[in-house]
């Protein structure tokens, strides 16, 4: 008995409705700052940076589903860039200048652990 009500808080605890991801969302020609929360389906912030000689700098910020980061020259002739940053906590998206993308190591961890509780519950079922 003692077995099966650990097995339901476990799975109670597991199944319990994740916080949205909080990131900024905004667009500027300057690095700027709103943050806001994101869809449920939302597991990255995003920072889009493009700096154009000719017409201009322009910084966007988002909740996205999937995000690749990248970093590339936008043409020839303007000598403009481009760069789109990644992470996966909070505001991470602060700064303009970003951090690589990550996996969100909460969840990884949570499951991980739970799958250890089932794992030393079917084996050492007296404890």
């Amino acid at each position: 008995m003692k077995t099966a009500l650990l097995l339901l808080v476990i799975l109670a605890a597991a199944t319990a409705p994740a916080r949205a991801l909080r990131c900024h969302v905004c667009s500027s020609a300057t690095d700027c700052k709103k943050p806001q929360d994101c869809a449920a389906s939302s597991r990255f912030c995003r920072t889009m940076t493009k700096k154009e000689p000719l017409s201009g700098n322009l910084v966007e910020k988002d909740c996205v589903d999937w995000c690749t980061p990248s970093q590339g020259q936008l043409s020839q002739v303007s000598g403009g860039s481009a760069t789109t940053a990644c992470c996966a906590s909070d505001l991470c998206n602060a700064q303009s200048s970003g951090a690589a993308a990550h996996a969100p190591l909460a969840s990884t961890a949570l499951g991980l652990t739970l799958a250890l509780g089932l794992l030393a519950l079917i084996l050492a079922p007296g404890l």
